[in-house]
């Protein structure tokens, strides 16, 4: 049976005093960050693997961006789990579990709303005050880099490594394994907003972070009112597809 994020928020010792709150939370970041040094680095001895380590991602073929992510991947979900786990059993057990026809009846709308509306919602203000910074342009270029990799066929391939793959790795990373010990320790609010930060920082674009900050808070909500992974899932496959979609069309 597939455990809540209510039920480990009811079964796990709470801090006694807030100095012992901020060092459990220290600890629960200092242990996601050692996963994500090794995933990177699994990521990057790839790369070199494949002889494309020195080159930037729109001089990239598909096939070898995917084969980092694997590796990157591999690493998460042999770690995360078992250092900081929000299930009785591993994810692979329980994975049929999270979903719904009610996960998918909100989060697609809500994925969707998110790419079309929220990100350019947060965008517009930082467009008027920094316009060479915040262009459409600017925010969107990685994802461009990112579709232009895979000519042809090549774009089934990409759509399984950014539509699928990434929203459930990504997911069980930070709203499963991630936000539910932060919320144990941080609070509610705590956990949701520092993970929606540290989600949004490992993207390494800083003109993408306020966008995916604010997404990253959505689903945190939608992890933490719905108890399971399904819904945030779901939302982060609709708004990563919108997205490629949209950047694919233009």
């Amino acid at each position: 049976m597939c455990t809540t994020l209510a039920d480990l928020q009811a079964d796990a010792p709470m801090a006694s005093s807030p100095k012992e709150a901020v060092f459990a939370t220290l600890r629960v970041i200092f242990l996601w960050f050692s996963v994500y040094v090794a995933a990177s680095l699994a990521s990057t001895v790839a790369l070199l693997l494949t002889g494309r380590g020195g080159d930037g991602i729109a001089d990239m073929p598909v096939w070898v961006i995917a084969f980092s992510m694997t590796a990157m991947w591999s690493v998460y979900l042999v770690a995360m789990p078992r250092l900081l786990p929000f299930e009785e059993r591993h994810p692979r057990y329980t994975f049929r579990s999270w979903f719904t026809a009610r996960d998918v009846a909100i989060g697609v709308p809500l994925g969707i709303a998110g790419q079309l509306v929220l990100v350019n919602v947060v965008n517009w203000p930082l467009s008027r005050l920094f316009p060479d910074t915040f262009s459409f342009e600017e925010v969107s270029q990685r994802a461009e880099d990112i579709s232009s990799t895979a000519p042809g066929f090549w774009m089934v391939l990409l759509v399984i490594v950014v539509v699928i793959g990434a929203p459930v790795i990504e997911e069980i990373v930070y709203r499963g394994s991630l936000q539910t010990a932060l919320v144990s320790t941080a609070g509610k609010w705590g956990g949701i907003v520092i993970t929606a930060a540290l989600f949004a920082a490992i993207h390494l674009a800083p003109v993408e972070f306020p966008g995916l900050f604010a997404f990253a808070l959505l689903l945190g909500i939608v992890r933490q009112r719905s108890g399971t992974l399904g819904a945030p899932i779901v939302t982060h496959l609709a708004f990563n597809a919108t997205g490629l979609l949209l950047v694919s069309l233009l």
